[in-house]
């Protein structure tokens, strides 16, 4: 018995939107359904996220939320870098909080020389993003526009009592807007035609309905939200047929439960966070938004496996990139993932796999995935050793037992371990001896040059784990 699933027809659809140029700009936009409703429509396009960078070093992040930053929380441009690099953000939304009046109050020039040096630096579009105080982002977001007016970045937000100042600006200099307004469907359609009767094409304006976070207003926006595509869609109206841009990450991240620590009653303070994000932003996903500003690295990781799993798109491919490419200002290092920084010498990790090296490259040696673990973890771990003798519990039965063997000379004094930025083959023989089978020139796939990686890490582990051909040290 075949069964016919109604599906509804819509007279209107959302507009495409390009963000950037050159080979990182993307598109948004072309829905003609509801948010990933493809049986009944088509979403050509998949949402994106961006990565929110501050222009001075915030004071009051959680802990958790800080920390994949703290490298770089002082320098906009290599913490735009490392966005970009590391975790593969789509743009760049920086956020110039020192101009706030009520803060540092720094000055308009001071701020265009920020985003100047950030849009120089990285490769993905650039949104410059103010502090919501209409008069200086005015005078602020102004400067930004003529300093970067070759750049082709995003400006926002534009406020109904500044849409004048900055809808002029951004004519003069072809921007495109982000128009805000207060969680309303009436005021947002009100300052699209305001910003179109100034002459600004629908085409430049992306919508930002204001954001509220998990248990902090979300269903509210989501509700306007809504409202705001039914008409876009089923009324084709065309003034609300412009894409939405959702800055979740601050409203997120500043409330109290974000910010609270771990305990028995709201358990991992990290986890939480990084769940509210996800949360938040999966929700207004399904709202419609194409642009998410978002901050924690693995929260962003679980929202694009749903954009991708959800909407059937193909999932992206996040790889650190060097950074000499095209850079300025302070330089990041992309040596080192945030999991390797934490590998030193006593670290204490569990292998989750391991495998032989083959036999011509590396006799003798095993490749090992291992995972760090946190010192208070209950989990029996493993130490990790740089090369130094077992653990002094190991060495007492061997000392004490009687042999004729000559004593043992002292261990060697051993340079302070250190992960590996690159791979080595193993050298033959004596140091003057030639490299053993330099797979290097030989290998080119990624997948394969992994399966002969070699280091000169050793780890002490039990039978659990390894080859079930060797019983001792790899």
């Amino acid at each position: 018995m075949t069964i016919d699933i109604p599906r509804q027809t819509y007279l209107g659809s959302v507009r495409t939107k390009t963000i950037g140029t050159g080979g990182r700009a993307f598109t948004i936009g072309g829905d003609t359904a509801f948010p990933f409703c493809r049986f009944e429509g088509e979403m050509p396009n998949a949402p994106r996220i961006g990565i929110q960078v501050l222009d001075c070093a915030p004071q009051d992040w959680a802990p958790a939320c800080a920390e994949p930053y703290a490298d770089v929380l002082s320098d906009p441009v290599a913490w735009a870098l490392k966005a970009q690099n590391e975790y593969g953000a789509d743009f760049i939304q920086l956020w110039l909080k020192s101009t706030d009046p009520n803060g540092l109050d720094r000055s308009a020039e001071e701020a265009a020389r920020t985003a100047r040096a950030v849009a120089d630096a990285i490769d993905v579009p650039l949104l410059v993003w103010g502090t919501a105080n209409v008069e200086k982002d005015a005078e602020v977001l102004s400067r930004v526009a003529e300093e970067c007016a070759d750049a082709h970045i995003l400006i926002g937000p534009v406020d109904e009592a500044n849409h004048k100042q900055l809808g002029a600006k951004a004519l003069a200099h072809d921007l495109s807007l982000v128009a805000n307004s207060p969680i309303d469907i009436n005021l947002a359609k009100q300052l699209n035609i305001l910003l179109n009767n100034l002459g600004v094409p629908i085409e430049k304006i992306i919508i930002d309905p204001t954001t509220g976070g998990l248990g902090y207003g979300l269903e509210y926006t989501y509700s306007v939200m809504e409202r705001i595509r039914q008409a876009a869609l089923t009324q084709d109206d065309q003034r609300l047929q412009c894409p939405f841009l959702c800055n979740l990450a601050d409203e997120v991240w500043k409330c109290k439960e974000a910010k609270m620590p771990s305990d028995e009653a709201m358990g991992d303070a990290a986890e939480r966070g990084i769940l509210m994000e996800a949360v938040t932003a999966v929700t207004l996903l399904g709202a419609g938004a194409g642009l998410l500003v978002m901050r924690h690295p693995e929260a962003i990781r679980q929202v694009r496996t749903y954009i991708a799993q959800l909407g059937g798109f193909e999932m992206p491919a996040v790889v650190t990139r060097p950074t000499g490419s095209k850079k300025t200002g302070a330089a990041v290092s992309g040596e080192a993932s945030a999991v390797a920084e934490r590998l030193r010498e006593g670290a204490l990790c569990e292998i989750v796999k391991i495998m032989d090296m083959p036999i011509e490259l590396a006799p003798g040696y095993a490749v090992a995935l291992i995972k760090a673990l946190d010192p208070d973890d209950e989990r029996t771990g493993l130490l990790l050793s740089s090369g130094a003798p077992a653990a002094e519990e190991e060495q007492r039965p061997r000392a004490a037992a009687p042999s004729s063997e000559p004593a043992p000379r002292a261990a060697e004094t051993k340079p302070a371990f250190k992960p590996l930025s690159s791979w080595e083959p193993i050298a033959a023989g004596d140091e003057s001896g030639p490299l053993k089978n330099d797979w290097r020139d030989i290998v080119r796939g990624r997948d394969e040059k992994l399966q002969h990686v070699t280091t000169d890490l050793h780890y002490w582990y039990s039978e659990g784990y390894g080859s079930e051909r060797r019983k001792k040290p790899a």
